[in-house]
């Protein structure tokens, strides 16, 4: 079943949010391969680095809404042929969330795989919430974040 297919069982409101979910992970993807990512990040944060210091639990409204928004880059992501990665799918909810007025800090950390080579994840939070690319995101060691 294709992903149209799937999205038009859900609801109208459900269906815009997928359809936005899908244009950002399909120009950050593009962009990704075409533009460093300093300059990616510079443009849609401002430049702005995070202040590392803990941000206080969201708002329930805020909280919903940014859940509404991982449901729809998941949904997205899993139902559709072309793979997105974390780092559209970070920088997809984050532009996403910052359309609404809802701040959310974007995290870049590196591992060591069983292998031991070096290896990179994205992930994106809502206060002290993980709402996108939480999976294994504790084995990483935070080097960067933006807000």
């Amino acid at each position: 079943m294709t992903l149209l297919a799937k999205l038009t069982r859900r609801r109208p409101a459900d269906q815009l949010l997928a359809a936005e979910a899908l244009l950002f992970l399909t120009i950050y993807r593009i962009c990704l391969t075409l533009i460093p990512v300093r300059t990616i990040l510079r443009t849609i944060t401002r430049g702005r680095a995070a202040d590392p210091t803990p941000q206080p639990p969201p708002l329930e409204p805020i909280l919903t809404q940014a859940l509404r928004i991982r449901w729809a880059v998941e949904a997205v992501t899993r139902n559709s042929t072309v793979p997105f990665v974390c780092f559209p799918q970070t920088l997809a909810g984050y532009t996403m969330l910052r359309l609404r007025g809802i701040p959310s800090t974007m995290l870049y950390g590196v591992a060591h795989s069983p292998e031991g080579t070096l290896i990179a994840h994205t992930w994106l939070t809502v206060g002290d919430r993980i709402v996108l690319g939480g999976e294994g995101s504790a084995a990483f060691s935070p080097l960067d974040r933006w807000t």
